[in-house]
């Protein structure tokens, strides 16, 4: 805008229009309008990289904060490493368990060792179990732990190979025909004998070939507490097993 001089004589000024611009800026209006301004103008000046910073915090998710926070951390060695604690339980309760788990641990070795305790049956190179075809392992650790009931103890002692033979069959047939489901064949452990333990051999032939072997749904050398290797535990299906029908 220019200003008008009153003649040409006079400097005087007869219009002043900047003259409350200190005033109007200092409104409360103006003021903020002035920040407002001041503001877009900064966010202009850097919006390239303003824009920037924001898209880079939007896209740093909590797997990247993680692996900065985690930089420089070095991992236990294996041997240091200790068992998870159990909920509820803190450092010092669980390595304490620890402790007196492998306290027992040594001291069932030591009453092995020593002959205090029973080596498990299955532990023993005298053990024996099948069929030798699908075997399941599960029902052979339940059966050699003594969770099925006994129905009947057939005894073989003092008999010859052919003897027991005999025996074996004619308890099985009995067996079968009472619907027994769980019975028992005493052979003992054949320490007298020159070679191999004859009778138990003898119990183990026929349980894999004799004529009701497909009656035979598993058996097991007994616990150690009802005879071990020296009693074998059968068990018994309800029908005999059908054999496959071989492919054409």
């Amino acid at each position: 805008m220019t200003a008008v001089r009153k003649n040409n004589n006079d400097n005087t000024l007869t219009s002043r229009p900047f003259q409350d611009l200190g005033k109007m800026i200092s409104a409360p209006g103006n003021r903020h309008r002035g920040r407002a301004e001041k503001a877009r103008h900064q966010e202009k000046t850097v919006s390239g990289h303003s824009e920037n910073t924001v898209i880079e915090t939007e896209i740093e998710t909590d797997s990247i904060l993680f692996l900065k926070a985690m930089e420089g951390v070095k991992p236990l060695e294996n041997e240091n490493r200790l068992p998870a604690p159990k909920p509820g339980m803190n450092a010092s309760a669980s390595s304490a368990l620890q402790d007196d788990e492998t306290a027992e641990a040594i001291r069932e070795l030591n009453e092995l060792i020593q002959g205090k305790r029973p080596l498990p049956v299955e532990k023993t190179p005298e053990y024996m179990d099948g069929p030798p075809i699908n075997s399941d392992r599960r029902l052979l650790k339940r059966l050699r732990s003594g969770g099925f009931a006994i129905q009947a103890y057939c005894e073989l002692h003092g008999l010859t190979a052919d003897e027991a033979l005999n025996v074996c069959d004619g308890f099985m047939a009995d067996s079968i025909m009472s619907n027994r489901r769980c019975i028992a064949y005493i052979h003992g452990r054949g320490k007298s004998s020159p070679g191999k333990p004859i009778l138990k051999e003898t119990v183990k032939h026929f349980l894999n070939r004799g004529r009701f072997r497909r009656y035979i749904l598993a058996y097991c050398s007994a616990p150690s507490w009802d005879g071990g290797p020296g009693v074998t535990y059968v068990l018994l299906r309800k029908r005999p097993v059908k054999k496959k029908k071989k492919r054409q």
